[in-house]
């Protein structure tokens, strides 16, 4: 009785997904082609590819993954391994939930202000790496520590008998086994990141051009839909092309990731 909503629910939402994609390639058709992937846009981008906007999607989200990552697995290894106050543990907690929990719109006025202001990057990639690693900082942090309180205790009893501290054993040991469950915080930050437009249209800005360093602005793929729905007077038809694109990447992004998972659960 317990698994037939769930098999009901997941089929639903099977069905919505590829409803999504069906009608965004049945509407951006037209404007897909041989090249598309490739060339620069024309006509404001009404007319060309997404090339420029590919490579700007590819440099943020990937530094600002990596980079947030590099901050939030220590973290949340310190946060599930090491001794602490209980207090500090319940402010680490909901600092991680109200970081979670703050629009993206607000995270976008913020690197706007404080990095492309402050800071003096402007609009730039620079500016929307930082914002977005700030924004997928706390959603992996919280992710990491889920997968990590999973990891069974006898590994961290195990490795305390034979007097190894706790912060070797996180590392040697507990993270390696968590490592299956550790790859989807990934995952969701990726495909949050290729699909955030609010955080990256006031730091990196809507500039439809190949970057050459990380100090030129330059629009992703999920900001170059907005703009075209937005600012773009008939260019409805381009921002579902770019946006079957999109779609792709990140159905591709989850796809992959979940393959990966399977793959070391097994062979573990």
């Amino acid at each position: 009785m317990i698994k037939l909503p769930g098999i009901i629910a997941t089929l639903f939402i099977m069905v919505l997904v590829a409803w999504m994609g069906c009608d965004l390639f049945y509407r951006g058709a037209p404007g897909l082609h041989a090249s598309y992937l490739f060339e620069a846009p024309r006509d404001l981008g009404r007319s060309g590819g997404i090339g420029p906007m590919l490579a700007n999607t590819g440099i943020i989200v990937g530094l600002a993954t990596l980079l947030a990552a590099l901050v939030s697995l220590p973290l949340a290894v310190a946060y599930t391994e090491l001794a602490a106050p209980a207090g500090l543990r319940k402010i680490v907690r909901s600092s991680l939930d109200i970081g979670v929990g703050v629009p993206r719109i607000v995270w976008g006025l913020f690197g706007a202000a404080f990095f492309g202001g402050y800071c003096g990057f402007g609009f730039s990639l620079l500016s929307g790496v930082l914002t977005l690693a700030c924004l997928l900082a706390p959603i992996m942090t919280t992710g990491f520590i889920t997968g990590l309180e999973m990891v069974e205790n006898e590994v961290r009893e195990q490795c305390a008998a034979l007097g190894v501290d706790s912060w070797q054993t996180a590392w040697r040991q507990v993270v390696p086994v968590a490592l299956p469950g550790l790859t989807a915080p990934l995952a969701l930050a990726a495909g949050r990141g290729c699909g955030d437009a609010a955080a990256l249209l006031f730091t990196a800005g809507v500039a439809m051009q190949m970057p050459s360093s990380l100090f030129d602005s330059g629009a992703t793929l999920s900001v170059f839909v907005f703009h075209l729905l937005a600012a773009v007077p008939g260019g409805q038809n381009a921002a579902y092309s770019a946006a079957a694109v999109l779609f792709i990447i990140t159905l591709v992004i989850q796809l992959a990731i979940t393959m990966l998972t399977r793959e070391e659960r097994y062979a573990q």
